[in-house]
C-alpha cells in the first residue's frame, strides 16, 4: 500500500471506532474544544490589539516622541520644544503634533458634541493615509488668520451627512465658526474621532515653555534605526533644554514605537491571558492523552493481533496517531464555534478603552491560528501514547480473553505522570486567579473619598463662541450659564444636592499644576510643587459626598472677576505644607494670581482606586482647564438615572445649544475605571475554573482506570478479609500520592511565576501565603472527591464477580 492508501485507511478505520465508542469520543472532542476555543479567542484579541500591523502605511516607522523629565516620567511637549525637535532632528521625515478634545458641532438638528483632533499640518503626512473623499491639510492651513477647515470621519459623514459626497465644501458650525469640509478619513485611521482640525499656534506660543500640551508623533527618515532616532532626539531635547528657562535642566526624549505606545497599559495583561490559556490548552491535552491510554489498555488484544500478522511498530503508531488528529480536527471544528460565541460575549464585556477593538475578530488569521493549533495539539496528546502502545507486548497481549482485558502496570506511570502535571498547571492557574481577586476584593473595599450612591454625573460642553474671547473666559459665564443650570436642577424634584467640576475623579489626573505657597522658601526653578487642579462650583463638595474638613464651601460670589482669589484644598496638600494645621488663611500663588485657602477637603483618588490621593486645589467655576466642558454632579432621592429626562430638559430650557453627553452615575463611573481589571480577574478565573474541571476529570479517569486494572486483586483481598474502609484507604491513597505530588510540583511553579502578576496586583503580595494555602487545599479537596468516586465504586463490588473476572 501506499502511504496515501495506508493514510486513507486508517482514516476509515478510526472513524469505525469512533462510532463504537461515541462517549469516549464526546469527552476528548469537549476537553480539546473548550481549550482550543479559548485559545482562539484571546489569540484574536491579542492579535488585533498587540499583533496586526496599524493600519497606516509602513508602521513600522511610526513613532510617538515624549520628554522625560528628571523624575523619570514621559509626556507631553510644549510648543517651543515641539518646534526645537521638528528643526533639528534629520532623523525623522515627518513630525507633527495634536491634541484631543471636543467641538459642538451646529445644524439644524440638535447640537452635538463631537471628538475631536487638532493637529498641525504634517499630521496625515506622518500618517500617510490617503482620505477617503477630498484632501487633507496643506502645508500652510495650521498658520494663523487662515480659512478654518475641517475633515471628517467616516462615521460621522455616514451617520451626519448620509455619505454625501458632496459635503466637500460644505460650512459646518464647529463651537460657532465655520469651517469647510476639505475631507473624509475611513473608518479605519482612527474610528474613535469625528473631526480633524487644524492645530494652530497661539500667538504666545514661543514663551510657552512649561505648557506642556502637546502629543508628538513621526515618521523616522529611511534607514535610520529607532535606537538612533532616540540617540540623536535626546541630544537634541539636551540641547534645547539648556537654550530655554532653568526650569528645563536636566530633560530629556524618547523615541517609541507607535503600536506599543498606544497599547501599553494592555500589553501585560494580554499576556498573562495568553499564557493562561496555553496552560488551559496544555491540560486538555494531557486530559485526551489520559483517555487515549486507557482507551488503549482496553484495545490491547486488537493491537497486538495487527502485531503478530505483521504490523510494524510505525505502523501501529501511524494509525493512533490518525485516531488522534481527527479527534483534534472534531475538536477543532467545535472550537471554531465556541470561539465565535465567545469573543462576541468577551467583546460586550471588555471596556470601551480597550485599543484598537474594532481589529479584533475571528479572521483569517485566527482560523489559521486554530488550525494550527489544533494539529499541533492532536500530535502533542496523541504521540505518548501511540509510542507506549508500539510497545506492547505481543505475547501477553494475546493472550488476553477479549478486548476489554487490562494489565495491571499498562501506561500506569504515564497516567500517573500527566495527571500530576494536569495538577500542578491547575494550581498555578487557581493560584493566578487567586492573586488577582484578592488585589481586586481590596480594591473594591479601598476608600474613594466619595459617597457614591445615587449620584448622577452628566457632562455639558461650553460653547466657545459665547462664553469664550480673544481676551480669555467670559467673566458672565458663571451667571449666565453655569449659576442658572445648577438653580433649574436644584429646583426638580428628587434633587437634594448639585454642582459642578472641571474633572471628575476617578477617571484621570495629570499632577500638572504648579503652584507656591506665598512665604515659604522659593524652590529652584522647576522643582515648584505640583498638584491636582479643579475647578468646582458652590455645592459640588456636598454632591459628590466629599467632607468639609475646615473653612467653608464656594459661594456664588468667589467667581465674580472683581473677588479676591480664593482656593480649597485637599487634605494631602495639607499635609505636606502645614503638618502642624493652620492652613485656613495662607495664600498660594498660582501662576500670577494669589489665592487665599478658605476651606480643607478630604481626599479623594482622582487617578483611580489604586493610587493614592494627589495634592489638589479647587479654584471657584469658570473656565476649566485642560477640557472643553463641565461635569455637572447631581445627588438625589431617587434613582439617578430617573431624572435624567428633567435634568436634560432643565439644561435646554436654560441654553438649547449647550450639548449633554456621557451620562453616567457616580457608581458607574467608579466600574468603569475598574473594567480592565475586571475583565483580567473574570476571564483568568474561568480558565483557572475550567483547568480545574479538566485537571479533576483526568485523575477521575486514572484511578478509575487503576480500579479497573485491579478488579481481581481487589477481590482477592476482600476475599481474605479485606473491609471496604480498607479499599477505600488504598484506593483513596493512590489518588492522594498523585495529588499531593501534583500540588508540590505546581506550588513551586506558582512561586517562580507569581512575579508576572506583581504589575497587576494591588493591596497583596505576589506570594500571599494565605491565597497560596487556600488554593492549594481547595484543589486538593476537589482532586481528593474525584477520587472517592471510583475508590466508593471499588467497596460495593462483589468478591466473587471480580474474581470470576479473566
Amino acid at each position: 500500500m501506499t502511504f496515501i492508501d495506508s493514510l486513507a485507511a486508517d482514516v476509515r478505520f478510526a472513524l469505525r471506532t469512533f462510532r463504537r465508542s461515541p462517549g469516549f469520543v464526546a469527552a476528548a472532542v469537549l476537553c480539546l474544544a473548550l481549550g482550543i476555543g479559548a485559545n482562539a479567542v484571546i489569540f484574536s484579541v491579542v492579535h488585533g490589539v498587540l499583533l496586526r500591523p496599524l493600519p497606516y502605511a509602513e508602521p513600522e516607522r511610526l513613532v510617538s516622541l515624549v520628554e522625560v523629565r528628571p523624575q523619570g516620567y514621559g509626556g507631553p511637549v510644549s510648543w517651543p520644544t515641539f518646534w526645537a525637535w521638528r528643526q533639528h532632528s534629520p532623523a525623522f521625515a515627518h513630525m507633527a503634533a495634536f491634541t484631543g478634545g471636543g467641538v459642538t458641532l451646529q445644524d439644524s438638528e440638535a447640537p452635538e458634541r463631537l471628538q475631536a483632533l487638532r493637529g498641525t499640518a504634517d499630521f496625515f503626512t506622518v500618517h500617510g493615509v490617503p482620505p477617503l473623499l477630498g484632501r487633507t491639510f496643506a502645508s500652510d492651513e495650521d498658520l494663523p488668520g487662515q480659512a478654518p477647515v475641517a475633515v471628517l470621519g467616516e462615521r460621522l459623514w455616514r451617520a451626519r451627512f448620509g455619505a454625501d459626497p458632496a459635503v466637500l465644501g460644505r460650512s459646518v458650525s464647529l463651537d460657532g465658526l465655520a469651517h469647510t469640509v476639505i475631507g473624509v478619513m475611513p473608518a479605519s485611521f482612527d474610528a474613535s474621532t469625528d473631526v480633524w482640525l487644524p492645530l494652530v499656534a497661539p500667538p504666545d506660543a514661543a514663551a510657552r515653555t512649561r505648557s506642556t500640551v502637546l502629543t508628538l508623533r513621526a515618521r523616522l527618515a529611511p534607514g535610520v534605526s529607532l535606537a538612533s532616532a532616540e540617540a540623536q532626539l535626546k541630544q537634541v531635547a539636551a540641547d534645547s533644554a539648556s537654550a530655554q528657562a532653568e526650569s528645563h535642566r536636566d530633560r530629556s526624549a524618547r523615541v517609541i514605537p507607535l503600536d506599543e505606545s498606544q497599547t501599553q497599559s494592555w500589553r501585560a495583561p494580554l499576556q498573562v491571558l495568553f499564557g493562561a490559556v496555553a496552560l488551559v490548552l496544555l491540560i486538555a491535552c494531557t486530559n485526551v492523552a489520559n483517555l487515549l491510554l486507557a482507551r488503549a489498555g482496553t484495545r490491547r488484544r486488537e493491537l497486538a493481533v495487527r502485531l503478530a500478522l505483521g504490523a510494524g511498530r510505525a505502523r501501529v503508531v501511524q494509525q493512533l496517531l490518525v485516531e488522534s488528529l481527527l479527534l483534534a480536527l472534531l475538536g477543532g471544528a467545535l472550537a471554531a464555534l465556541l470561539a465565535r460565541w465567545g469573543l462576541d460575549a468577551l467583546l460586550a464585556l471588555a471596556p470601551e478603552r480597550l485599543p484598537r477593538r474594532q481589529d479584533i475578530a475571528l479572521d483569517g488569521t485566527a482560523f489559521l491560528f486554530l488550525f494550527g493549533i489544533t494539529s499541533v495539539s492532536g500530535l502533542a496528546f496523541g504521540l505518548l501514547p501511540a509510542l507506549q502502545v508500539s510497545r506492547l507486548d505481543i505475547r501477553g497481549g494475546l493472550a488476553a480473553a477479549g478486548d476489554g482485558g487490562t494489565v495491571p502496570g499498562f501506561g500506569r506511570r504515564l497516567g500517573a505522570s500527566l495527571v500530576v502535571v494536569e495538577i500542578a498547571l491547575s494550581l498555578v492557574l487557581l493560584v493566578g486567579a487567586g492573586l488577582l481577586g484578592r488585589g481586586f476584593l481590596h480594591l473594591l473595599g479601598t476608600s474613594s473619598g466619595l459617597v457614591p450612591g445615587q449620584v448622577l454625573t452628566l457632562h455639558l460642553s461650553i460653547p466657545d463662541d459665547r462664553f469664550f474671547n480673544e481676551g480669555g473666559l467670559d467673566a458672565e459665564l458663571p451667571g449666565r450659564l453655569l449659576e442658572p443650570v445648577l438653580e433649574a436642577v436644584r429646583a426638580l424634584p428628587g434633587v437634594t444636592a448639585a454642582g459642578m467640576t472641571s474633572v471628575l475623579p476617578i477617571q484621570r489626573a495629570w499632577n500638572n499644576a504648579r503652584y507656591q505657597v506665598e512665604g515659604a522658601t522659593l524652590p529652584a526653578p522647576g522643582d515648584e510643587p505640583r498638584a491636582e487642579r479643579r475647578a468646582s462650583s458652590p455645592g459640588y463638595f456636598a454632591a459628590m459626598g466629599i467632607p468639609l474638613r475646615q473653612g467653608r464651601d464656594f459661594t456664588s460670589l468667589d467667581a465674580a472677576p472683581d473677588q479676591p482669589g480664593v482656593v480649597i484644598v485637599n487634605e494631602a496638600l495639607v499635609g505636606r505644607h502645614f503638618p502642624a494645621g493652620g492652613a485656613l488663611g495662607q495664600r498660594l500663588l498660582i501662576g500670577a494670581t494669589s489665592y487665599t485657602i478658605v476651606g480643607v477637603v478630604g481626599d479623594v483618588r482622582q487617578a483611580g482606586l489604586e493610587r493614592e490621593p494627589l495634592a489638589e486645589f479647587h479654584v471657584p467655576h469658570g473656565r476649566p482647564w485642560g477640557d472643553d466642558g463641565l461635569v455637572l454632579v447631581t445627588r438625589t432621592s431617587v434613582p439617578p438615572e430617573t431624572l435624567l429626562p428633567a435634568i436634560r430638559e432643565a439644561i435646554r430650557r436654560v441654553d438649547g445649544t449647550v450639548p449633554v453627553y456621557r451620562a453616567l452615575t457616580l457608581d458607574q463611573v467608579i466600574s468603569q475605571s475598574l473594567a480592565m481589571r475586571r475583565l483580567v480577574l473574570g476571564l483568568l478565573g474561568g480558565f483557572a475554573f475550567l483547568a480545574v474541571l479538566l485537571a479533576a476529570y483526568g485523575l477521575y479517569g486514572v484511578v478509575s482506570l487503576r480500579v479497573s486494572q485491579r478488579t481481581r486483586e481487589l477481590g482477592v483481598r476482600m476475599a481474605l478479609g479485606a473491609r471496604p474502609a480498607d479499599v477505600l484507604r488504598l484506593v483513596l491513597g493512590q489518588g492522594a500520592g498523585m495529588t499531593a505530588v501534583g500540588l508540590g510540583v505546581g506550588l513551586g511553579a506558582a512561586l517562580a511565576l507569581s512575579q508576572v502578576l506583581a504589575s497587576q496586583l494591588h493591596g497583596v503580595s505576589a506570594r500571599d501565603p494565605w491565597t497560596f494555602g487556600t488554593v492549594a487545599a481547595l484543589l486538593a479537596a476537589v482532586a481528593l472527591l474525584a477520587c472517592w468516586v471510583p475508590a466508593r465504586r471499588a467497596t460495593r463490588m462483589d468478591p466473587l464477580q471480580a474474581l470470576r473476572k479473566e
